[in-house]
């Protein structure tokens, strides 16, 4: 057996096709192609280049075509979530889809909740309140006029993945994992949310496409892209990017727990029913779909964001700082000299990272970070200590005993806060592997394809393709990271920022 699964992982800043071969007992990835995805300003807001994201993915397939020949048999994207496309009654994108961080959103939570209370909102959907997810983007088109009985006005509604996976077959479906993030979908029942989409005034029917699951072939590629592409197959993976992270979950466990660890970091569990009650209402957390049916179980936590950040500013003041110096300098700093919530509102878009953290830290009274390696040391210390609350609260909600944390993604590689997390913690981490969204995709590929039965034996093969790291808590420094757990839940915590 030599399979190649092209696996289209697309991020907020830049999307990369990625090859996925399986010789029968062992994953190889490579990366086929790599593009910046930024934003694009128009006179209307902040939006995604849809089609300039086809060109490259059609681009980076006809690469690995070239490359691995008929060995290419399918192809699935991922992405984040909340964004999407609006199509007309052609078929046609009404506008170019707009990005999460465009300001229409201002001021949607309160017009939202004047008319369907957050209580009613989670209890229905079980998803964390955050301001750019999907039913307050579409408050806003609301407001913008884009509904309504004419041909020009929004007939059909797609998440990013499904988008794209329409304009490359003519398929229109909402695969689920994505789809669970737009704070419209009910994970109990497994529909849309009819009583919020009716209660914010959308059209149901452009809700009526139905739902692809991850894993289940979306179509053949178009006719127009059939002679340079091949007889690729489209498949819908489990195509919220955190989906696939976890579908390649390096765990035997029933229910393992991961930190999907990048520019986000979502700290969660894998479950087999959504968890919505007060309590998990009051954390904040998240009840999201997941491959075969479970559900992630998850808050998100503010991540490398904050060294990208950062790094932007003092790259404009003529600094640049690598990751390994960066590390360097903060292994030579006092521990624990500042310390703050990653989450904290002043550092969702600050003008500079460095300064909203300096004044985050001077408001408590103990002085400021002044060199990159006191920031760092700062930022990954804090992480830390957010993360152990995080997974306390989890354990506690979830009732299952976490002694393991899985920690993949690109952040699996930052062995400083893999060592902090495993301290603050108290628990076992181990990191890796590094491309866990594209590996996730692949497994939904190849269970479609029949080459696994299922995800626990894909996650077996993962375990034996690729060399994690291991990580325990240093018991020298229990007694350090217990304090600091008191001092980060009493100044940073205690009140809302």
């Amino acid at each position: 057996m030599n399979k190649t699964y092209l696996a289209v992982d697309l991020g907020a800043t830049s999307g990369r096709v990625m090859a996925v071969r399986f010789d029968g007992e062992r994953i190889f990835v490579s990366e086929v192609s790599r593009w910046s995805s930024e934003p694009v300003a128009q006179s209307d807001g902040l939006h995604w280049d849809a089609n300039a994201i086809l060109s490259e993915i059609v681009a980076g397939a006809r690469k690995a075509r070239a490359q691995f020949g008929d060995s290419a048999v399918s192809l699935a994207i991922d992405s984040w979530g909340v964004d999407y496309g609006l199509l007309d009654a052609a078929g046609r994108l009404i506008n170019n889809p707009f990005a999460y961080r465009d300001a229409r959103t201002r001021g949607m939570q309160e017009e939202v909740f004047a008319k369907i209370s957050r209580g009613e909102i989670y209890a229905a959907t079980g998803i964390q309140f955050m301001f750019f997810n999907t039913i307050y983007q579409l408050a806003a088109e609301r407001a913008r006029g884009v509904f309504g009985s004419g041909a020009d006005k929004a007939k059909t509604f797609l998440m990013m993945p499904d988008l794209l996976a329409y304009m490359l077959t003519g398929e229109k479906r909402n695969e689920r994992t994505n789809a669970s993030t737009t704070q419209l979908y009910n994970p109990a029942v497994r529909d849309w949310a009819w009583n919020i989409v009716e209660a914010i005034g959308v059209d149901a029917e452009i809700f009526s496409s139905g739902f692809a699951e991850a894993g289940e072939e979306i179509g053949a590629l178009a006719e127009r892209w059939r002679g340079e592409l091949g007889g690729l197959k489209v498949v819908a993976a489990a195509s919220h990017d955190t989906a696939s992270a976890v579908a390649a979950t390096p765990s035997a466990e029933k229910n393992p727990v991961y930190v999907n660890s990048g520019t986000w970091s979502l700290v969660g569990i894998e479950s087999d029913a959504p968890i919505i009650n007060a309590e998990s209402l009051s954390e904040n957390f998240t009840n999201e779909v997941g491959a075969e049916g479970k559900i992630r179980f998850l808050k998100n936590v503010t991540g490398m964001w904050l060294v990208e950040q950062c790094r932007k500013s003092w790259a404009r003041s003529g600094i640049d700082a690598g990751y390994a110096e960066l590390e360097a300098a903060a292994r030579a700093c006092r521990p624990f000299a500042f310390i703050f919530d990653p989450d904290c509102a002043d550092f969702a878009s600050p003008d500079d990272m460095p300064s909203a953290i300096a004044r985050y830290c001077e408001r408590r009274g103990r002085g400021s970070p002044s060199s990159p390696g006191e920031f760092y040391r700062a930022i990954q210390e804090s992480i830390a200590l957010k993360y152990a609350c995080v997974l306390d609260a989890l354990e506690r909600l979830s009732g299952v005993g976490i002694a393991r944390v899985n920690v993949m993604g690109g952040g699996s590689r930052n062995a400083m806060l893999n060592a902090f997390v495993a301290d603050a913690t108290g628990r076992e981490v181990v990191s890796g592997p590094v491309e866990s969204a594209a590996i996730g995709n692949a497994l939904v590929q190849m269970k479609a394809a029949g080459d696994i039965s299922n995800l626990r034996e894909g996650r077996s093969i993962v375990s034996s393709s690729f060399d994690l790291s291991r990580h325990l808590p240093n018991a020298e420094n229990a007694e350090m990271w217990s304090e600091a757990r008191e001092r980060f839940a009493a100044e940073c915590l205690a009140k809302p920022e």
